[in-house]
């Protein structure tokens, strides 16, 4: 008789459905799983024979053969433990057909307890995408409550437990036992105003985040050594929304994989890492394959502090997630498209010693142009903002900042508004929106567009810009001061403005 059941495993840079099919025949006792198991799969069987003896359930007796399927590619991890004994008691009787609905992601203990397995809230969002209604896992395993909005989790401690509930045959979600769920970190959710006036004066500065946030714009701060780039670059995330429910999973989904998160936030994730960061570590790769920093900044920020110390091919790997919002990647032979989308922000030192333009500088002019061109041209020319921080003085750091927190926050989301109604009005054929703009500030864009700007990209990046300006002045039209702003927010080392 054949018996099936579902569960999932990681591949690695992503997640498969795994379905479980047990025929169990007459003929001389043996138990073969095929389908690529690894060792920890194939181990299983042991695990399976005890946890069925210890909890009072009989061991069918014959051939046993168990089917993973899709059987091209390697399964991996002990989490397939609960959905093979269920498909083997389904293929003896011993348990009702399966109706498609039901998952199972659990380990076996020698004793028929449950235990939990890693990477739980991935899977489930997996399956819970697809057909499946109801989730089997270990009481012991921690998952968000927000999860509950997606899939119906049902915690228990034995297998015997889980066959008792298949066989009444209804899962009743306000009866059935839940799983235990981790705290929800909700410190700086809609306060986050908070954090930015911990940054004492610098409005200018300020100003300058809410633009980048506002209109999802990359930014590079250049500076000297102490000017404060890697503070302000660290509040940047303060000045995004929250995330909605299930974009707050998804990311906390993909830390599992990292990470290990032990609470689950509805604030955008912020990703600084060291710049020994190598190719594998910042598109994803790897034995097996993981998720790189640009999949774990998805939705948030990726800070990059000291930017040209970082490996300049793991720099180059930046250039199509910048534009595409996606990676795609080949490993094993077998390809998957991650997610991307974020928001980049730099800091560099002008020069080796850090004091050109703001001190005593020693460097060379061929130490510089070498510094500067351990980031190549085009990964720079993907950068909308690029600004050199002025030096202030203890009595203008001091000072209350003419517009708190709040008001910023208030006036990126006010602005992310505007932007998005102006960009829903837009046309496949408005390859530069000249529609929005008044006759002053498109005499301006002409006139630079002949001596300046020298690139189709920089025409979009800047008019992007200033049309972000625009908004967070709850204006839909780009006026003259909006392009000239945008226009000495794009200082080029080595270029001049824009």
């Amino acid at each position: 008789m054949l018996g099936t059941s579902t569960a999932a495993i990681h591949t690695g840079i992503h997640t498969e459905v795994i379905r479980i099919e047990a025929d169990v025949s007459s003929g001389f006792p043996r138990f073969s799983i095929v389908g690529l198991p690894d060792s920890a799969v194939r181990e299983s069987k042991l695990r399976i024979r005890s946890a069925f003896r210890n909890s009072g359930m009989q061991f069918p007796q014959g051939r046993i053969t168990v089917n993973l399927t899709p059987a091209n590619f390697r399964k991996r991890g002990s989490g397939l433990d609960l959905a093979i004994a269920i498909a083997i008691l389904r293929a003896s009787h011993q348990v009702p057909a399966d109706d498609g609905t039901t998952a199972f992601l659990a380990e076996l203990q020698l004793s028929g307890a449950l235990a939990s397995i890693e990477s739980a809230v991935g899977l489930a969002l997996r399956l819970g995408s697809g057909d499946t209604k109801h989730l089997f896992l270990a009481d012991t395993q921690v998952v968000p409550n927000e999860l509950a909005s997606l899939i119906h989790i049902i915690s228990c401690s034995r297998l015997d437990e889980v066959v008792k509930l298949l066989a009444h045959g209804r899962f009743d979600p306000a009866t059935a036992p839940r799983a235990p769920s981790p705290p929800c970190d909700l410190t700086g959710v809609k306060s986050t105003w908070h954090a930015i006036d911990s940054i004492l004066g610098r409005d200018a500065e300020k100003r300058l985040l809410a633009i980048s946030a506002a209109g999802r714009h990359h930014l590079l701060l250049v500076g000297p050594p102490g000017i404060g780039k890697t503070l302000l670059a660290s509040h940047l995330v303060d000045f995004l929304p929250d995330l909605d429910e299930k974009s707050a999973l998804a990311v906390f989904a993909r830390n599992e994989t990292a990470d290990s998160p032990n609470a689950i936030t509805f604030r955008p994730p912020i990703r600084a890492p060291h710049h020994s960061l190598t190719l594998a570590g910042m598109i994803g790769g790897g034995s097996p394959p993981q998720p790189g920093e640009v999949t774990l900044a998805h939705d948030g920020v990726l800070l990059l502090d000291e930017l040209f110390e970082f490996n300049r091919t793991a720099l180059d790997a930046l250039r199509e997630p910048l534009v595409d919002h996606v990676v795609h990647l080949t490993r094993g032979g077998r390809s998957a498209t991650l997610p991307a989308d974020f928001l980049l922000v730099a800091t560099a030192n002008p020069c080796p010693c850090g004091l050109r333009g703001y001190g005593d500088c020693r460097c060379l002019e061929s130490d510089v142009r070498r510094y500067w061109a351990r980031c190549s041209g085009p990964l720079l020319d993907r950068i909308d903002l690029m600004i050199y921080l002025d030096r202030q003085d203890f009595a203008k750091q001091s000072q209350i900042s003419t517009t708190s927190g709040r008001e910023l926050v208030d006036q990126v989301k006010q602005a992310r508004t505007i932007l998005n109604r102006v960009r829903s009005q837009r046309t496949r054929h408005d390859t530069l929106p000249m529609r929005f703009m008044t006759q002053s500030a498109k005499k301006l864009f002409e006139r630079i567009g002949r001596s300046i700007v020298t690139s189709e990209r920089s025409r979009h990046q800047l008019l992007s810009v200033s049309q972000t300006i625009a908004a967070l002045a709850e204006r839909d039209t780009i006026d003259l001061q909006d392009l000239e702003e945008a226009i000495q927010l794009r200082s080029h080392p080595g270029k001049g403005s824009v």
